[in-house]
């Protein structure tokens, strides 16, 4: 059954269909080579979207679209430069910072890089850079929003698994934050080696207004992670909340949208959260078929036959996970693939938390990971130029992400530090 499963997979993906399709078409036809019913496929992909950790996803979706309409966005956009758009290369800086920020509210990589890409990558061409720079610098930055709390592959990690939603919200936080701080190093540098000028002067009056203006936008992040640590209300509680928030400061305070805005605001939260649902029940039954031809065990012993050393398996499954990333969509290698490592993890004796957290970041460095890279194919429609340029520049940008992941990985206290300060036994 797992050969004809693998088989029908790749050719699906091959011809262009779409992933949850090729996912679920293959795993019916993998059940006919079982004797079970084949349909356990729509039991399966049902009782996988019923979940109340799930539920978070849809309410941060909607966040993301009400802020975004509410002009919070650019608000944040104008703040980031303020602050340091008087350095060389600064806003290039500008939007790594307001992708930080937008990221502690959406927790998706594509709404992070379309909504600050779509208002500073246009400015950024205008003052000089070159296109295919912007938008690798763009692509890198966005893959902040799933890591840096709120992060929607965590929710799909803590609903499967059981662990904790909050600690693995908390466990992103710091190698959000050097993943950040890299990307402005390496944007600092290329500019000085492209010669690109700092293109303003710092004013204090711009930066306190500036601030004013996006107060409401930074007081998000801290509403979610704050209630979270305080015992206050779950994740899937803390997306409804945002949502709330978010449509207050957007209608009462910015007043950038009225009620007859609101239908379309909702529709565009449900069109996205409807495609992530779609992939999450594809994978679902994908992966239980793999559960039950018992590949996690397959895996575990393929690993042990090649070493028993766990910091070697560490970096095996670190090296695997890049070769998914060029071809499968981040939140279907997730479903399919978060199973299988969680149990090989247990095998290992790694700690859950921070292994939990070195795989998020893997499988969120998939989108911008070609051919298959979504933020790549995001941020070049946004600067209008071809991928192959895109890819001229994303080298030095991606290689700041993928350190962070080692130096993650075989630095525990990266990842276990803040949730275990927040969560004391």
């Amino acid at each position: 059954m797992l050969t004809a499963l693998f088989i029908s997979f790749v050719v699906l993906l091959i011809l262009g269909v779409p992933i949850a399709f090729s996912m679920a078409i293959s795993s019916v036809i993998a059940l006919m080579f079982s004797s079970v019913p084949i349909s356990i496929t729509v039991q399966r992909m049902i009782t996988s979207i019923d979940s109340f950790s799930l539920m978070a996803i849809p309410f941060f979706m909607l966040a993301g679209e009400l802020m975004d309409s509410g002009g919070i966005s650019r608000r944040m956009v104008r703040f980031a430069q303020a602050l340091v758009g008087f350095i060389r290369g600064g806003l290039g800086m500008s939007c790594v910072v307001a992708s930080t920020i937008f990221a502690g509210i959406s927790g998706s990589a594509s709404a992070d890089t379309a909504a600050i890409g779509s208002i500073l990558i246009p400015s950024m061409v205008k003052a000089g850079y070159p296109k295919g720079y912007v938008a690798s610098l763009q692509a890198c930055a966005g893959s902040l929003g799933p890591i840096i709390p709120p992060s929607l592959i965590m929710i799909i990690y803590g609903s499967i698994t059981g662990l904790s939603i909050g600690k693995l919200f908390l466990a992103g936080a710091i190698p959000g934050i050097l993943i950040a701080l890299g990307l402005m190093v390496v944007n600092y540098w290329q500019a000085k080696k492209l010669n690109i000028i700092a293109t303003g002067k710092f004013e204090w009056r711009e930066l306190g207004q500036s601030f004013i203006e996006a107060i409401w936008a930074l007081i998000a992040p801290l509403i979610v992670v704050g209630g979270i640590l305080g015992g206050v209300f779950t994740a899937t509680e803390a997306g409804v909340i945002v949502a709330v928030y978010s449509f207050i400061v957007g209608y009462f305070i910015y007043r950038e949208y009225s009620l007859k805005d609101i239908p379309l605001i909702f529709m565009k939260a449900a069109m996205t959260t409807s495609m992530v649902m779609i992939i999450v029940a594809g994978a679902a039954i994908f992966g239980w078929i793999l559960a039950s031809e018992q590949f996690p065990e397959i895996a575990t012993s393929w690993l042990l036959s090649l070493s028993n050393n766990p910091d070697i398996v560490m970096l095996l499954i670190i090296a695997f996970l890049i070769v998914v990333g060029c071809f499968v969509e981040t939140i279907a290698a997730a479903i399919i693939l978060i199973p299988v490592l969680f149990s090989i993890g247990n095998q290992f004796a790694y700690d859950p938390i921070h292994f939990a957290t070195v795989i998020a970041m893997c499988l969120v460095l998939g989108g911008i990971t070609p051919p298959v890279g979504v933020q790549l194919f995001i941020t070049s429609a946004i600067a209008r130029t071809t991928m192959r340029e895109t890819l001229r520049y994303l080298l030095p940008f991606a290689l700041v992400p993928w350190g962070v992941v080692l130096l993650t990985a075989y630095f525990p206290a990266l990842a276990k530090w803040l949730p275990g300060l927040a969560f004391v036994k």
